[in-house]
């Protein structure tokens, strides 16, 4: 009995002495050293309130990650998992531009790490807060009737990196109008865009919302009333004249619509009006009021004109008041004297005969002995040119 125990005893003495023998050939042989990369690992900054402190941002915004190489006994590897490694990353002396990050890990396994780079480069901006003006617009089947009467804010203040602030062209909100109402409030989002009208992503606005009040337009036709300033020094007949528009579309509050007959223009002076220059006349529009057109156009009509030429001798000129007629003309035979008549009207039955061409010597002479050519007509025309214009007295 004795010898068996002793036996026995032998034999788990020589069964545990195995057991830690193959232990330490598993652990020498079977758990070996191993090496592993774990990409993309999330970099925290370990002094982001410092670059608060001296209103620095990091932009363009970008997620900053970096890659570790882990090395230890293959079962430690095994127990390292990708969010257990804390890696963060210091700024010395943050300033505008391109700055360092050194970098440090924590990894609570017993293996070592080494940085594909220890060294990451990180742009930072500083970060401004500026004004811009808040223009808002209406849509809906009701926006050529409504009016923005009143905003909350006219402004608002925008912060964000330096680049994208000074994108930032201004601020805009749609207000959408589908319903008829007298008199509203609707609150309006506000958005941020740049010179294109594109939207700025990325910046902060004080505030995000306005409210916006508004109220819908009645609106009427009213005559044009052009205000000429110098009708008394130019000969003026309104018939003379083309408007681009004889009235204008008005639109405001029913009350003031109502005290409304008509709208003047600015005043405009007839010696810059011709033919060839059209002039604009800026409409006056009261307070309150929207109008279809800012100006209109006048312009001078342009008549046709008709003509027609008869060439007088010396002999066919008149002297009149020639008390002791001893005066002639200093006129060779051979000259003439031009006469060329203009009017609207036909000229075809006007006759030579009709236009009496003379000189009155009782007249003030003019220069050697020189008297103005006058002439006598049945007819009113528009213009009578006479070529030449005087006549020398012997």
């Amino acid at each position: 009995m004795i010898n068996k125990l002793k036996n026995n005893t032998r034999i788990k003495l020589i069964s545990f002495l195995s057991a830690i023998a193959l232990w330490m050939y598993v652990m020498a042989v079977v758990d070996p050293e191993e090496t592993r990369v774990i990409e993309d690992v999330p970099i925290s900054i370990s002094n982001m309130s410092e670059l608060k402190e001296n209103d620095l941002v990091i932009y363009p915004e970008t997620e900053l990650t970096t890659d570790i190489k882990i090395t230890g006994k293959l079962s430690n590897i095994q127990k390292v998992k990708k969010d257990r490694i804390h890696i963060s990353g210091h700024i010395n002396d943050p300033i505008e531009g391109n700055n360092k990050i050194y970098l440090r890990a924590n990894i609570s396994e017993r293996v070592s790490h080494e940085f594909k780079n220890d060294i990451e480069i990180v742009n930072l901006e500083k970060k401004i807060e500026e004004l811009r003006d808040i223009n808002v617009t209406v849509e809906g089947r009701l926006k050529d009737n409504i009016q923005v009467t009143k905003l909350s804010k006219d402004t608002v203040e925008i912060s964000g990196p330096r680049s994208l602030v000074k994108q930032v062209s201004g601020v805009v909100g749609v207000l959408n109008v589908d319903e008829k109402k007298d008199s509203f409030s609707q609150k309006v989002k506000l958005e941020a865009i740049d010179k294109d009208g594109n939207k700025v992503d990325n910046v902060e606005m004080s505030r995000a919302y306005i409210n916006v009040e508004a109220t819908l337009l009645t609106q009427k036709n009213v005559p044009i009333k052009v205000n000429f300033s110098n009708t008394e020094e130019v000969d003026y007949n309104p018939e003379d004249y083309e408007f681009s528009k004889n009235s204008v579309l008005i639109k405001g509050k029913k009350e003031i619509l109502d005290t409304i007959e008509s709208i003047e223009t600015k005043p405009v002076n007839l010696k810059d009006i011709n033919a060839s220059s059209p002039k604009d006349a800026i409409l006056v529009i009261p307070e309150g009021i929207l109008a279809g057109d800012k100006y209109i156009t006048i312009k001078l009509k342009s008549t046709a004109k008709n003509s027609i030429e008869f060439n007088y001798s010396y002999e066919d000129i008149e002297i009149r008041n020639d008390t002791d007629n001893a005066q002639t003309a200093d006129m060779d035979s051979s000259s003439t004297v031009k006469v060329r008549i203009e009017d609207a009207e036909d000229l075809s039955n006007v006759l030579k005969s009709d236009i009496v061409l003379y000189i009155d010597l009782s007249d003030k002479k003019l220069v050697n002995n020189e008297y103005e050519i006058k002439y006598d007509t049945r007819h009113k025309f528009d213009k009578v040119t006479i070529e030449p214009s005087v006549l020398e007295m012997k």
